[in-house]
């Protein structure tokens, strides 16, 4: 069916949207449900009816999976991104401000200047005026005697000495103002520089914690293929002793039957077995003590593994408060044999191989099914490839 444009609505983008979010450890949960529903076909309805289904479905997983991961390195670049921009948006932010603070503190002391300087120029002005006033005043009074035309001089000289000392004074006032305005904006500059450093640093210790969030995210990875090995294995052992105990079924009832169609000795807790039976019992007691002990120590350890990779889940996104301790020092070496440096097929593709080698084995108790579910499993995982040329 051709896609159609028009029917791509804003509730399609809106799941699209919630898809996108989708994370690896999700991909596995989606992983392991279909393939509950694979054995439950497989049970129901026999091999044929996924034969042709597992090639797509693992390459849609697989798909998922590759997008899912592409998706956590792109929401990392992004929220590094972002919290960059709103770094360097609140630094812009506060430098305007104290360009802002700076320019005003400089227009007031300008205008203070100004004021003082027209005051000035006011006293001077009127200085001039009294001197023009006095001197006008002196000589219509030359008549007068020697005496009063010398002291007239004097308070004159002594008027201009006073004005003069009271500028000397009010421009001193005003240079040493000035110098405490660089002087603050000097401590203004340093405290702005120092401030940048510590930004740069916690920029440092960010990338660095997210550079340990990834390397953490590896390792859930590994724990959850780890952790699907070890389901495969204990599904495996529960399918045997299934198996052990059928035939140990079986077994009993063939002798009692033949006891009584015989007439033969009472073998009552006596075991007669056939040495050209294929299905013949294998395994003692002891032996299946041993499974069962050994079902119980993988069990404990799935349940240590599922315990272990709740705490590497990611949480859904809350606002907490910046009250926790920041980590300090390194994080511990990895060895080079850890299961998430290894580089082998998808978990995926294992997953389904162990879900199929599991179906066939419990198809050995029963009638011979028509196709063996091990070519089947080859089918399934290596058909893959002849699905991608096909798309």
């Amino acid at each position: 069916m051709p896609f159609c444009l028009g029917n791509y609505t804003t509730h399609n983008m809106e799941e699209y949207a919630v898809v996108s979010d989708i994370s690896v450890v999700d991909v596995y949960d989606i992983a392991s449900e279909i393939g509950k529903e694979c054995e439950k076909l497989i049970d129901s309805y026999g091999v044929d009816s996924v034969t042709n289904l597992m090639p797509k479905v693992i390459h849609a997983l697989e798909l998922l999976e590759n997008l899912a991961t592409k998706n956590e390195r792109e929401n990392t670049t992004v929220q590094e991104l972002q919290a960059k921009i709103s770094q360097l948006e609140s630094d812009k932010i506060e430098k305007a401000e104290d360009r802002q603070r700076f320019e005003k503190e400089l227009e007031q002391i300008e205008e203070h200047w100004r004021q003082e300087s027209r005051d000035l120029v006011e006293m001077v002005t009127r200085l001039q005026e009294e001197n023009r006033r006095l001197s006008e005043a002196l000589q219509e009074s030359r008549s007068d005697s020697q005496y009063s035309s010398k002291q007239t001089f004097t308070a004159s000289q002594e008027v201009d000495i006073a004005v003069l000392q009271h500028l000397r004074s009010m421009i001193d006032k005003q240079r040493d103002q000035i110098r405490g305005r660089d002087k603050e904006l000097l401590q203004k500059n340093t405290e702005i520089e120092n401030l940048t450093a510590q930004v740069e640093k916690l920029g440092v210790v960010g990338r660095e914690l997210k550079r340990k969030q990834r390397q953490a995210q590896m390792q859930a990875r590994g724990l959850v293929e780890e952790r699907a090995d070890f389901l495969a294995q204990l599904q495996d052992q529960n399918r045997e002793l299934i198996n052990l105990r059928a035939r140990l079924g079986l077994a009993k009832k063939e002798n009692e039957d033949l006891s009584k169609l015989q007439g033969c000795p009472d073998l009552t807790n006596k075991a007669i077995y056939d040495l050209d039976d294929p299905d013949r019992p294998r395994f003692t007691t002891a032996e299946l003590k041993e499974i069962l002990h050994e079902r119980n120590e993988l069990k404990a350890r799935v349940s240590d593994l599922e315990d272990e990779l709740e705490l590497y889940r990611p949480k859904p996104e809350t606002v907490e408060d910046d009250k926790d301790a920041p980590v300090q020092g390194p994080l511990p070496y990895e060895p080079d044999d850890a299961p998430w440096k290894k580089t082998s097929e998808s978990g995926i593709r294992k997953f389904f191989r162990k879900i199929f080698s599991e179906s066939s084995s419990s198809f050995l108790v029963g009638s011979s099914p028509r196709r063996s579910l091990s070519s089947l499993s080859k089918m399934a995982l290596s058909g893959n490839s002849t699905y991608d040329e096909s798309i």
